[in-house]
C-alpha cells in the first residue's frame, strides 16, 4: 500500500461534492485517479456506472489496463472477504466496455445508442482523416460561393474584395473555415455567430459606448501602464551613476504625460482629446553630461536602449495601433466592419448547411459532429421527456475528467447537462499545462473554479497536488525559480504562488550530477536560419556525445540505483518539427541513434519525392517537374548531362515530348535512348494498369519492379525510408477503403494535405525499447518524462501568427477586422482588432510559457538548453532591464516582448541580480544551480570534450591482448550460408536451380554462386561489342507487352495485333524495327488453342504481369550450396507471372515463351523452365490460398501446350 500525502488521500476519498484537482508536474495525477476508482469499487460501486474521460485514446486504452491490473492484485489478495472478491472479479469483466475513453469516443456512444431520437441515419461513417474533411467542406464552400456569384450579391462581392485578392478569394476561405473552427467549439453555435457584431454596434460618441468603455480605454490604459513600468525600471538603472542620470528628468517627464493620460481616460474626456494627448507623448531633449561625469558604459547602454524601445511602444502600440484615425473616420471603418460581419456571418450559416447536408449524403461525420449531435440528442424531448439524458443521469454515480484544463466549451456543455444533485464532477488536470488552444481549448474554464472554489462560501473543494515524485530538487528549483517571476493571472491564467510551486517527492544522490544547464550560440558572422538551426544541431551532437562517452551517471529512481547514462535516457524536445530532417541527416552522419516519434517532413523526404512524382507522371507525363525527378531518380538514374541532351533536341515543348524525339533523333546516343526506351515501356504499362487495379496494387507493382524499397533501405536511415514508403501505400489503401477512387484525386489528396501542413508524421522504424535519443514536439512530450531533457531551438521566435492577421478570432470576443480601403487598397485595423490583437498576445504568449513548463517538466536529473544569438551582449542587457514588483513577478511588458523560450528563462533565471561571473562567457544562477554558458564559433570547434587530442603512450602488446587478436582472427562466423545467400532474389535469377521440386538442375555455369547473390550473367556489353540489330530479347519483350496489352473480351484475331502494334509504334513505346520482327501469327494462333480459348472464356477471371514476392526457405533453393541443416533463413522471392485464371475451385496459371524451340529440345526447355513456373504456383497458391489446377508452358514459336501437372 502506497504511502499517500495528505492531500493525495484526500483526492482518493472525498465525495459529496465537484472536486478539483489541481495536479503539478510529476503528482502522479493517473495514479490517484485510478485509487480513487479502486477505493469507490472496495465499497459496492461498479465501474461502469462511471463516466471516466481521458484526453486521448492511448490515455484510456493505459488507464484500463492499469485499473484491470490493480483490479487483479486487489482481487488475489487473501485478506479481503470473498463477497468483495466475487465484487472485484465483475468490475474486471467490466472494465473493457465501461465508459472509460475520450469525450469524442463517449459522444459517439450516445449517437449509437439514440440516434433514432434525431432521425440520425445509423449507417454512418466516422471521418477521421482531416483531408478528406476538407475535401467535403471545399465542395460546400464552393457551392455556397457560386450561388453568390451566380446572384452578383453586391455584399458578398464586397466581402470578397475585403479578404481576398484580385487572383483569388482564397482569402475569404481561410476566414470561413476558421471561423467555423470557433464557431463549432462552442456549445451555443448560433448564439455565438449572433453577437459578432455586438463590439461593432455604437450608437453616439465613441467615449460613451460600452464597447470603449469596459473594453478599448481598460486595453489603453494597461498599455500606458506598460510603458510607465519600464520608465520606472529606466529610472531605478539611471539613477547609478552620472552620466546615465541625464535620461532621469527625460523618463520623469514622460512619466507626468502618461499619468495625465489615463486620468483624463478615466474622466470620460473625448476620444479625439485623448488621441491628441497621446500623439504628444514624447522626450525631451537630454541634456549632456559633463566631460568627467562617472559613468557605467554596460549601466548607460541599457538606459539608452530603454530610451529607445520606449519611443517605438508610443509610436507602433499606441499611436499607430489605437489612435491611427479620429474618431468620426474610426466610427466609419467600425461601421463597415459591422456589415462586413453581418453579410459574413451570413455567408457562414449557408456553407454550414450545405457541409452538413454534404456529410448526410455521403453519411459521413467528424468529430465536432459527434459534439453537437449529442449535445442534441441530451437536449431532444421525447413524449415531454428527455429520454437520453434522463438515462445517463441515472446511470453516471460520478463522472471524471482528466486533463480538465484542455476542456473545450463546448464539452464543458455537455458535462453540466449530465451532472445532477446527486452525481458530482472529479475533475484533475493542470492549467500550466494547457497547451492545446489551436484546438479551441479553454484554460479559463479550470481557471475559473480555481479561484471559485477557494472562496469559503463555495460548497466544492480544491485540492492542490504540488509534490513532484519525478523529477530533482535542482529541476523543481529552476522550475520555480522562473515560473515564480513569469507566471501570473495576467499572463498564465493563475498566479504561480506557493501552492502553485513544485515540491521535491524524490532524493537524488549527491554523486549524481542534476544542475541545469543553458548554452546560447552565437556567431559574429550574419548567420541564416539555416546555419543557425545546424549550428545548434552540431552542438547538441557533441554535447550527447560528452555525456556518453563521460559515462554520465543516471539514478534509477524506481530501482534505487545509480547507473551509466544510455541514449534511451536522453530526450530532446522541439517547438516544432522543423529541425528534424537536419537532425536525423546529422545524428546518422555522427552515429548516434536517433528515433523521432512525430517526424513531419514527411512528403519531403527523397523516397517520396520520388513516388509522389512517379505517380503524377502515370497520371499525366506530360509534367516537366515530376518527369524530370523520376527520370533523375535511381529509377532511371540519368544524369543533368543526359537530362541537358534530351532538352536540346526540343526547347520549347514540354519534356514528355522531348524525349519521344530524342529517341527518334539519328543522332541520340544509344545507350541514352535504350535507357529511355525501356522507362516508356514501364511507364505505358503502369499507366494501363492504373485504370484497372487500385491505386494500393498500382504503388506495390512499382515497389516491385523497380526495387525501390530495396535501394532506400540501403541508404543513411533505410530503415526509416521503407517504413515510408510502406506508409504510403498503407494510406493509399486507406483512401480506397473510404470509399474514394481514382489516381488523380489520391494525388491531388496528398498534395492538400502538404499544402494545409497536415504532413503524414512518419512511421516509427525503431523500436521504443530501442536505446536511441528520442525527438519529439513538446505537444508530444506531454505525459512523458526522461532522465535528461533538451530543449533545442530556445532562442527561436514564438509563432504570432495569431497576434499580427488582418483577421484575428477569440471565442470571448469574436472577430477583430481589417477593413480595406477601395482608393488606397491598404487594410485598415480596427479599434476592436487592435483589442482582440492584444488580447491573443497576451493569449499566445501565457501558451507559449505553458508549453515552456511542460518541457522543463519532463526532466528526472537534467535539464539542457540550447539556443542561439547573434548579439549577446543586447540580449544580457534586455534580460537586465526588467522591473520586479512587489509580488515577485516581472512586469508585463517585459514579459510579453521576450517571444522566446531562452529569453523566457533568461529573465525569470539569469537577469543581472541572479547571475554570478565566472569568466567572460559564462555565469550560473546562484539559487537554482542553472549554468549558463555562452558558446562562439572558437568554442564549438573544439572536440566534443574542450580539450585538444592528448598523446598516447606507445606500448608492447602483452599477452592477454596477443590472445585476444588471435581469438578474433580465428572466429568462424556461424552464419556464413546466411551471408552468401541474398534475403532477396527474382525468378529470373532463380529459375535454373529445379527442374522440378525434386530434382534440382542448377546450370552452374550461367550463375556467379560465389559472389553475395545468386544472380545469373549480364553484365552490360561494351559500346564497342554492342550490336545495332534488334535482339531476341527485344522482341520477347514486346510478344510480352502484346500479349499483355491485347484486349481478350473477345477472342483475338491477327488484325487485333496489327492494330495494336500500330498504336504502340505511333505512340513511340514500340521501336518499328522490334515491331517488324514480332510473330503476329503465333500470337493469333495462341488464342485459338486450347489455353487461349479457356482465357477469352474467363477474361473477367484473368489477371495478367500479375507481380507477386513470397518468402521461401532458402535451403530448398539452393540445396548444393547449403548444407547446414540449422540454416533456416528465407528469402523474399519476387517475380511476375504471364497470366493467373482464378476459378472458383482453385488457380490456372501460364507463362508464354519465345524461344526457337524444335521437337528435339522441347523436354530441355520444359526442364529448363518448370522450376520456375512451380515457384509461380507455390507463391500464388500461398497468396491466394487456393489449390494450383494447372501449371501451363506455352511455346509460340512451334504453337506448343505443355500442362506441367501432367507432363
Amino acid at each position: 500500500m502506497p504511502e499517500w500525502t495528505k492531500e493525495q488521500e484526500k483526492a482518493i476519498n472525498h465525495h459529496g461534492h465537484d472536486i478539483l484537482v489541481s495536479a503539478s508536474a510529476g503528482s502522479g495525477k493517473t495514479t490517484i485517479l485510478i485509487e480513487r476508482i479502486i477505493e469507490m469499487i472496495k465499497h459496492g460501486e461498479n465501474v461502469d456506472n462511471l463516466l471516466v474521460a481521458t484526453f486521448t485514446e492511448a490515455a484510456a486504452a493505459e488507464m484500463k489496463d492499469r485499473l484491470i491490473n490493480r483490479l487483479k492484485d486487489l482481487s488475489n489478495d487473501h485478506l479481503i472477504k470473498n463477497v468483495l472478491r466475487k465484487h472485484i472479479q465483475k468490475q474486471i469483466f467490466k472494465v473493457p466496455i465501461a465508459n472509460i475513453s475520450t469525450l469524442h469516443a463517449f459522444c459517439l456512444s450516445i449517437i449509437k445508442k439514440f440516434y433514432y431520437i434525431i432521425d440520425l441515419d445509423p449507417n454512418f461513417r466516422l471521418l477521421s482523416d482531416d483531408t478528406e474533411k476538407s475535401i467535403i467542406q471545399d465542395q460546400a464552400l464552393d457551392n455556397v460561393r457560386n450561388k453568390y456569384y451566380e446572384k452578383h450579391d453586391k455584399d458578398f462581392l464586397t466581402l470578397v474584395d475585403n479578404f481576398s485578392n484580385d487572383r483569388s478569394d482564397d482569402g475569404l476561405t481561410d476566414i470561413i473555415y476558421k471561423l467555423y473552427n470557433f464557431a463549432i467549439t462552442n456549445d451555443k453555435t448560433d448564439k455565438w455567430l449572433d453577437q459578432l457584431t455586438n463590439i461593432y454596434t455604437i450608437e453616439g460618441k465613441l467615449n460613451e459606448s460600452n464597447f470603449y468603455k469596459l473594453l478599448y480605454a481598460p486595453e489603453i490604459m494597461r498599455k500606458l501602464d506598460q510603458i510607465k513600468d519600464l520608465l520606472d525600471s529606466g529610472l531605478d538603472l539611471a539613477a547609478g551613476d552620472e552620466a546615465s542620470n541625464t535620461y532621469t528628468p527625460v523618463f520623469q517627464d514622460m512619466i507626468k504625460k502618461i499619468e495625465k493620460v489615463n486620468e483624463d481616460i478615466k474622466l470620460d474626456v473625448s476620444y479625439d482629446e485623448i488621441r491628441n494627448e497621446v500623439f504628444d507623448l514624447s522626450f525631451t531633449t537630454k541634456k549632456r553630461a559633463p566631460k568627467d561625469a562617472e559613468s557605467d558604459p554596460v549601466r548607460l547602454e541599457i538606459v539608452k536602449s530603454i530610451r529607445k524601445v520606449l519611443g517605438d511602444k508610443v509610436t507602433k502600440d499606441l499611436v499607430n495601433n489605437f489612435f491611427l484615425l479620429d474618431e468620426k473616420d474610426t466610427l466609419k471603418e467600425i461601421s463597415k466592419a459591422k456589415d462586413l460581419i453581418i453579410k459574413l456571418t451570413e455567408v457562414e450559416r449557408n456553407f454550414m448547411k450545405e457541409f452538413a447536408k454534404l456529410k448526410n449524403r455521403q453519411q459521413v461525420l467528424d468529430f465536432n459532429d459527434l459534439e453537437h449531435m449529442a449535445m442534441k440528442i441530451l437536449t431532444t424531448e421525447v413524449d415531454g421527456n428527455k429520454v437520453a439524458l434522463q438515462f445517463y443521469q441515472n446511470k453516471f454515480h460520478e463522472i471524471m475528467l482528466d486533463e480538465y484544463q484542455d476542456i473545450n466549451a463546448m464539452q464543458e456543455g455537455i458535462i453540466q447537462l449530465l451532472k445532477t444533485k446527486d452525481n458530482n464532477i472529479f475533475m484533475v488536470g493542470d492549467i500550466k499545462q494547457s497547451i492545446y488552444g489551436f484546438r479551441q481549448a479553454a484554460p479559463y474554464i479550470f481557471a475559473g473554479k480555481y479561484e471559485d472554489y477557494q472562496k469559503d462560501e463555495n460548497p466544492n473543494e480544491l485540492i492542490q497536488l504540488s509534490k513532484n515524485f519525478r523529477s530533482s530538487k535542482q529541476v523543481d528549483d529552476l522550475v520555480n525559480t522562473i515560473f515564480t517571476r513569469i507566471f501570473d493571472k495576467n499572463i498564465g491564467e493563475i498566479d504561480y504562488d506557493r501552492q502553485s510551486e513544485l515540491v521535491v517527492g524524490t532524493n537524488f544522490p549527491d554523486e549524481v550530477d542534476t544542475d541545469s544547464e543553458m548554452y546560447v550560440l552565437s556567431n559574429e558572422d550574419d548567420t541564416n536560419k539555416v546555419e543557425k538551426r545546424q549550428l545548434q544541431i552540431r552542438f547538441t551532437a557533441k554535447r550527447i556525445q560528452k555525456l556518453i562517452n563521460d559515462e554520465f551517471k543516471i539514478f534509477d529512481a524506481k530501482k534505487g540505483e545509480v547507473r551509466t547514462i544510455k541514449y534511451s535516457d536522453i530526450a530532446i524536445l522541439v517547438r516544432n518539427r522543423n529541425n528534424n530532417t537536419d537532425l536525423i541527416s546529422y545524428f546518422s552522419k555522427e552515429e548516434i541513434p536517433l528515433m523521432v516519434t512525430d517526424a513531419q517532413n514527411y512528403f519531403q523526404t527523397t523516397e517520396l519525392q520520388i513516388m509522389m512524382s512517379m505517380l503524377e507522371i502515370v497520371d499525366n507525363p506530360r509534367q516537366d517537374i515530376p518527369l524530370v525527378a523520376v527520370l533523375r531518380s535511381p529509377i532511371v538514374g540519368l544524369n543533368e548531362e543526359e537530362l541537358a541532351q534530351i532538352r536540346l533536341v526540343n526547347k520549347n515543348e514540354d519534356y514528355y515530348t522531348a524525349v519521344l524525339d530524342y529517341i527518334s533523333d539519328e543522332n541520340s546516343q544509344a545507350d541514352l535512348v535504350r535507357k529511355l526506351k525501356s522507362f516508356l515501356l514501364q511507364l505505358e504499362t503502369y499507366r494501363d494498369f492504373s485504370n484497372k487495379n487500385t491505386i494500393a496494387r498500382l504503388i506495390w507493382k512499382i515497389y516491385q519492379e523497380t526495387a525501390i524499397l530495396e535501394y532506400v533501405s540501403g541508404m543513411p536511415g533505410g530503415k526509416q525510408r521503407s517504413a515510408n514508403l510502406h506508409a504510403l501505400y498503407q494510406r493509399a489503401s486507406d483512401y480506397e477503403n473510404n470509399n474514394l477512387k481514382g489516381l488523380h484525386a489520391f494525388i491531388d489528396f496528398i498534395q492538400r494535405m502538404e499544402k494545409m501542413d497536415k504532413d503524414l508524421s512518419q512511421p516509427n522504424s525503431i523500436e521504443a525499447t530501442d536505446d536511441t535519443v528520442k525527438v519529439m514536439t513538446i505537444h508530444a512530450s506531454k505525459g512523458l518524462e526522461f532522465p535528461v531533457v533538451i530543449l533545442l531551438d530556445a532562442g527561436g521566435s514564438f509563432n504570432m501568427r495569431d497576434v499580427n492577421s488582418e483577421t484575428l478570432f477569440d471565442s470571448e470576443l469574436g472577430l477583430g477586422l481589417t477593413v480595406l480601403n477601395n482608393t488606397t487598397r491598404v487594410a485598415i485595423r480596427t479599434p476592436q482588432h487592435s483589442l482582440i490583437s492584444e488580447k491573443r498576445n497576451v493569449s499566445t504568449v501565457s501558451e507559449e510559457m505553458r508549453l515552456l513548463y511542460v518541457a522543463l517538466t519532463r526532466a528526472k536529473q537534467k535539464i539542457i538548453v540550447v539556443g542561439y544569438e547573434k548579439d549577446t551582449t543586447k540580449m544580457l542587457n534586455k534580460w537586465d532591464q526588467i522591473k520586479i514588483s512587489s509580488n515577485g513577478v516581472i512586469d508585463d511588458g517585459s514579459r510579453l516582448s521576450a517571444k522566446s523560450y531562452q529569453n523566457l528563462i533568461g529573465i525569470g533565471a539569469l537577469n543581472s541580480d541572479q547571475r554570478i561571473k565566472s569568466h567572460s562567457h559564462y555565469a550560473k544562477n546562484k539559487d537554482c544551480r542553472l549554468n549558463f554558458d555562452v558558446v562562439t564559433d572558437d568554442l564549438l570547434d573544439k572536440n566534443s570534450d574542450g580539450n585538444l587530442l592528448k598523446v598516447v603512450d606507445v606500448r608492447e602488446p602483452t599477452d592477454l591482448f596477443k590472445q585476444t587478436v588471435n581469438t578474433i582472427l580465428d572466429f568462424e562466423y556461424p552464419y556464413q550460408e546466411a551471408v552468401e545467400t541474398t534475403a532477396y532474389q527474382s525468378v529470373s535469377e532463380i529459375k535454373g536451380l529445379f527442374a522440378d521440386p525434386d530434382d534440382e538442375k542448377m546450370a552452374q555455369s550461367n550463375l556467379l554462386s560465389d559472389r553475395g547473390r545468386y544472380n545469373m550473367e549480364s553484365f552490360a556489353k561494351p559500346k564497342f561489342l554492342a550490336q545495332s540489330k534488334v535482339s531476341s530479347a527485344d522482341v520477347g519483350s514486346a510478344t510480352h507487352l502484346l500479349l499483355q496489352r491485347v484486349s481478350i473480351d473477345k477472342q483475338p484475331e491477327l488484325i487485333d495485333f496489327q492494330n495494336l502494334v500500330d498504336d504502340l509504334v505511333n505512340n513511340r513505346i514500340l521501336e518499328p524495327e522490334v515491331a517488324k520482327k514480332i510473330d503476329l501469327v503465333s500470337l493469333a494462333n495462341f488464342y485459338q488453342s486450347e489455353l487461349g480459348q479457356e482465357i477469352v472464356a474467363n477474361n473477367e477471371s484473368v489477371s495478367r504481369e500479375v507481380p507477386f514476392s513470397s518468402l521461401m526457405p532458402a535451403k530448398k533453393l539452393f540445396k548444393k550450396k547449403i548444407d547446414n541443416e540449422s540454416f533456416n533463413d528465407k528469402i523474399l522471392v519476387h517475380g511476375i507471372i504471364d497470366g493467373v485464371i482464378e476459378l472458383e475451385d482453385g488457380i490456372k496459371i501460364f507463362d508464354y515463351k519465345t524461344d526457337n524451340v524444335t521437337s528435339q529440345n522441347l523436354n530441355e526447355k520444359i526442364n529448363d523452365y518448370s522450376g520456375q513456373l512451380n515457384l509461380y504456383a507455390q507463391a500464388i497458391s500461398t497468396i491466394k490460398n487456393k489449390p494450383i489446377l494447372g501449371k501451363y508452358l506455352y511455346f509460340l514459336k512451334i504453337n506448343e501446350m505443355v500442362d506441367l501437372n501432367k507432363n
